[in-house]
Formats: C-alpha cells, sequence, structure tokens
C-alpha cells in the first residue's frame, strides 16, 4: 500500500513516501503562477522564480496562506501537480495511506477545507495531525504518556508551539509570524535605511546569506533593485548586523507566545518539559545562532534535527509506521 506524509507548508511542500523507504520526495514552493485569465501557468519552483518579474496580467499565489487554505481550486491544482511529479496514478491515490499535517488547535471551517482538499486530490483514507506531533516524532523524541516534551516549529508562515505527550496537546498554539514576516521585514528595512527597494527573493536570499542572531554577526553582501527616490536601478550594500534585527524582532514575538504556551503548566509537566528541553524545528532554524538564542530565552536546553525544515514531513514517516501513534494522534474529517 502507498504511504505519503504531506507537509502542506504556507511556504514549502514535502512529501514523503513510508512505503518504499523512498524519505522525502518532493520539496516544492507552495505556490502557483496565474494569468489574468485565470490559467496555471507554473507551480512550484517555476512559479516562485516568477515573483518580481511578471507583467500585470499574471499573478502569484499562495493556495496555503498562515496555515489556511484561502485559494480552494488553486490548492488543488498545487497538490493535484506534486502527487502526480512523484509518479502515482489517480486511481492509485484512491488507496494510498495519507497524512496530512495542520497547525496546532485549527478548527471548524478552516479544518474541514483540509478534509476537501485532500477529497478534491482523490486521497480518500487521508488522516490529519496536528503538526506538533510530527515536528517532534521527525526530531527524534520519544513520546510516553507519563512524559512530556515542548515542541517549537517556526515555519515561513506559521509558528507551532505546544507541550505533548502521548495522550495528547497538554497546551499549544499555532500563531501566525515565521520566516515571511521577516522576509517582509528586510524589504522594509532597505528601504528605509537604503533607500532601494528589492523584491521578496532579494529578501531570503539577504536572510539565508547574512541572517544571523549571533550578537557580533559579520558580513557584506550587495542587493539589487531600484532607487526609491528615482525608481532607476541601483544597488547597496547590506550589513549582517542589519538582518539580525529583522530577525531578531520575531523570534522575540515567537519566545513570548511560546513562554505563554508554557505558563501555568501542571508542576509534573514543566518538570518534564524542563528536563527534557525543547524541540526545534522548521526551516527558520537554519538560521546560525537561532537554535543558542531561543534556548537562553527560553531558560532549556534545545535539540534540533539536521535538517529541520524536514521535520514535520519525517514525523509522518515515523508515524505511518506505527500503527497505535497513527490511530492516537491522527482522524479523519
Amino acid at each position: 500500500m502507498i504511504k505519503l506524509a504531506i507537509d502542506l507548508g504556507s511556504s514549502m511542500t514535502k512529501i514523503y513516501r513510508a512505503d518504499t523507504n523512498s524519505g522525502v520526495v518532493l520539496a516544492e514552493p507552495s505556490c502557483v503562477a496565474v494569468s489574468a485569465d485565470g490559467e496555471v501557468r507554473a507551480i512550484g519552483k517555476a512559479a516562485k522564480n516568477l515573483i518580481g518579474k511578471t507583467s500585470e496580467r499574471m499573478n502569484i499565489v499562495y493556495p496555503v496562506y498562515e496555515g489556511v487554505i484561502v485559494d480552494m481550486e488553486l490548492a488543488v491544482a498545487m497538490l493535484g501537480d506534486f502527487l502526480a511529479r512523484i509518479g502515482i496514478k489517480k486511481k492509485a491515490l484512491r488507496s494510498a495511506q495519507a497524512l496530512i499535517g495542520i497547525p496546532c488547535g485549527l478548527s471548524g471551517d478552516r479544518l474541514a477545507d483540509y478534509g476537501t482538499l485532500a477529497e478534491e486530490c482523490d486521497l480518500r483514507r487521508a488522516r490529519f495531525v496536528e503538526q506538533p506531533y510530527l515536528a517532534v516524532l521527525g526530531g527524534g523524541a520519544i513520546l510516553s504518556d507519563s512524559d512530556s516534551v515542548f515542541s517549537l516549529d517556526i515555519g515561513g508562515g506559521v509558528t507551532n508551539a505546544a507541550v505533548i505527550s502521548a495522550s495528547g496537546i497538554i497546551s499549544g498554539i499555532s500563531i501566525n509570524v515565521g520566516g515571511n514576516n521577516m522576509d517582509a521585514n528586510i524589504v522594509s528595512k532597505i528601504a528605509r535605511n537604503n533607500g532601494l527597494h528589492i523584491g521578496t527573493l532579494t529578501a531570503e536570499k539577504i536572510k539565508n546569506e547574512l541572517g544571523s542572531l549571533s550578537l557580533s554577526a559579520l558580513g557584506t553582501m550587495v542587493a539589487e533593485g531600484s532607487s526609491t527616490q528615482t525608481c532607476q536601478p541601483a544597488s547597496a550594500s547590506i550589513q549582517a548586523a542589519d538582518v539580525s534585527d529583522c530577525i531578531r524582532v520575531y523570534v522575540d514575538k515567537v519566545v513570548e507566545y511560546a513562554l505563554g504556551v508554557l505558563y501555568g503548566l501542571p508542576a509534573e509537566v514543566a518538570a518534564a518539559v524542563n528536563r527534557n528541553g525543547v524541540y526545534l524545528s522548521g526551516g527558520v532554524m537554519k538560521i546560525p545562532h537561532l537554535a543558542q538564542y531561543l534556548s537562553s530565552k527560553l531558560g532549556m536546553r534545545c535539540h534540533i534535527c539536521e535538517e529541520p525544515q524536514f521535520a514535520a514531513v519525517l514525523g509522518g514517516g515515523v508515524l505511518l509506521q506505527d500503527k497505535e501513534f497513527l490511530r492516537r494522534f491522527s482522524r479523519e474529517l
């Protein structure tokens, strides 16, 4: 039987195939290029590469925004295309076992939309599980009824923070803060301080190359764009210290909400969390010194896997191999 774990992120979609030991078989940007008449022109990396380079008659759409499916038609087209790319035919999808991650605490119509998406993509045996379970399992945590672990997963559009055990989520929250906010902040700051308009792809590149939470962050790169005064092509030298400030303000916001999740835990649960530390995951964790910064702010040691951006989908692969935990943590819609 085909077994798929799907992490339908606001920025990236990852698919893990568990039945063939193939591991992660797809990692693509969760975006679609659409013409003015509604025709899909590109999906995934091809669509993302068009950001800022298209005419007014072309839009780049992220069908999943901050963990919510905001355009069902394009979400179906996108996920359907991704499933086709990994070589699974529609007839086989109908009998496949699929596990789809959802934001912590998602409910109501927003949760039902994930069920509709799965059905429209012929994933008729889909089950759904909240992201914190997947993130800690992908990070190597061992869950039991008598012990608790703290998960902090920072993605592009959503951060999930939760204290969990094998019996369920004890305290958790999903907030609309992530790497995309940092990119937007970099765009604004460079326009304000350097008089240069840059695009989001350039901002993301600056974050990835210069971003660091080290107090002594060093580095410089030249960013290209257009002058805020003349609107002509221009460039500016960007310092690592400027980028760090744009990142830190949102990391501090994540810390504020994470501390709220930890506040008021039962004494035994708090003791277990303090003993076990925090499991960090999500694409943003690639930023140098971020793990150390979070560990210091939260006052506990941290665990981070080698590829934190894949923790959730790897956890889905783990869950698909454990029938008991799959029954406990997942649900049908």
